[in-house]
């Protein structure tokens, strides 16, 4: 790594205004790749200085004196070849704006390293199967659970076409329509699971979270006693609960585990893997989304350092300073992951790992042709 200033006498700067470079040209080195300019555009224009992204075309040499520009860089070798760094240059009779491009050249000279990325690839579920449309039963748009959200109740996106919480409403009505007594399995943990846990026919049934309530659990009539899972619930945790269930109350009736949604269960598991090998997890952008709200609380029990960086000025040196770093956004679009994610290509030699987990459901004609049919050969991954 060489951190060096240079003179130049271009571009022609107005006091308080600074250029970032997308790419130089050193003296030595040759051609300079900058993927992280965004960064420090960003945290310029927090403090309030004008500043521009843009080729620095015109040659550099090492300051020797007064200059009508001043050029503030590093750079490093890449291993498959060719240079990466930072350069800002600032007019050359700016102090104040001068120490200013020193201080951010030198602070994220300290954050440069190889480092590993690790992200959580979100999968777009397969539909679920929808009990209506094999019954013939209409079911209304709006049903609690319908999301205009980005996320729908199960923690699938909005723009899916996923049924589950459909499903497991039809279900808790035709049960308490017989009279049973219904238990609502689960911990529902996905961002859009509040409109159907909070809604009139779940108020009718009796949550049973945890295996332990499962066990304390009292029925008036076994007979008469049905299971919904809620949506946005892990599956994994769901099966606990119910196993104990099974245990004490052999003539339990509940919904069709077709019906189930995975989505919660495969964010859980992808999660849990990426965080087990990261030394900090940056938390991006502005919301709530499911594999946040999945990451958190496991973050915790592993004692991951977090970081929220809700905007990109909003990323320091220290928070980059680790070998394996988990990024999971919180917003729909992630954008501002995107945006970190080239900041930290950009900050030293980087790896990028994508994790998916993908539960499917195929039907049983899929599972007899053998795992040659395509729907078995994704399987999961």
């Amino acid at each position: 790594m060489l951190s060096e200033v240079f003179r130049a006498t271009a571009p022609l700067l107005a006091p308080g205004t600074l250029e970032v470079a997308t790419s130089w040209t050193h003296p030595v080195r040759g051609p300079i790749a900058c993927p992280a300019h965004h960064l420090l555009t960003a945290h310029a224009r927090r403090a309030g200085y004008e500043a521009h992204s843009q080729v620095l075309r015109q040659p550099v040499t090492h300051a020797d004196g007064a200059t009508q520009t001043t050029v503030f860089a590093v750079s490093y070798e890449n291993p498959d070849g060719g240079h990466s760094g930072l350069a800002i240059a600032v007019p050359g009779s700016d102090t104040a704006t001068a120490d200013f491009a020193r201080e951010q050249i030198a602070s994220w000279a300290t954050a440069l390293r190889t480092r590993r990325m690790l992200y959580v690839r979100i999968d777009t579920p397969q539909e679920r199967l929808d009990t209506a449309r094999r019954t013939g039963t209409s079911v209304p748009r709006q049903q609690p659970g319908h999301s205009p959200g980005p996320w729908r109740a199960c923690g699938c996106p909005g723009t899916t076409a996923c049924g589950a919480a459909e499903n497991a409403t039809r279900s808790l009505r035709r049960f308490l329509d017989r009279g049973d007594d219904v238990l609502i399995v689960g911990v529902p943990n996905a961002p859009g699971s509040r409109a159907w846990r909070d809604g009139i026919l779940h108020a009718q049934g009796r949550p049973v979270a945890t295996p332990d309530q499962a066990e304390s659990l009292t029925v008036p009539d076994q007979d008469r006693l049905a299971y919904v899972v809620a949506p946005g619930t892990v599956v994994t945790e769901a099966a606990r609960v119910l196993n104990v269930l099974r245990r004490r109350f052999p003539r339990l009736k509940g919904q069709h585990p077709r019906e189930w949604c995975y989505t919660m269960d495969d964010l859980n598991t992808a999660v849990g893997s990426v965080l087990a090998q990261s030394d900090v997890l940056l938390v991006t952008g502005r919301g709530d989304s499911p594999v946040v709200r999945t990451a958190l609380p496991q973050a915790a029990r592993l004692e991951v350092r977090v970081r929220h960086v809700p905007t990109l000025d909003h990323l320091r040196p220290q928070d980059t300073d680790a070998a394996t770093i988990a990024v999971l956004d919180a917003s729909a679009d992630e954008r501002v992951r995107r945006q970190v994610t080239q900041a930290l290509d950009g900050l030293g030699p980087a790896s990028h790992v994508c994790r998916q987990v993908r539960t499917t459901t195929p039907a049983p004609s899929a599972l007899a042709a053998g795992p040659t049919n395509p729907t078995l050969a994704e399987g999961r991954g």
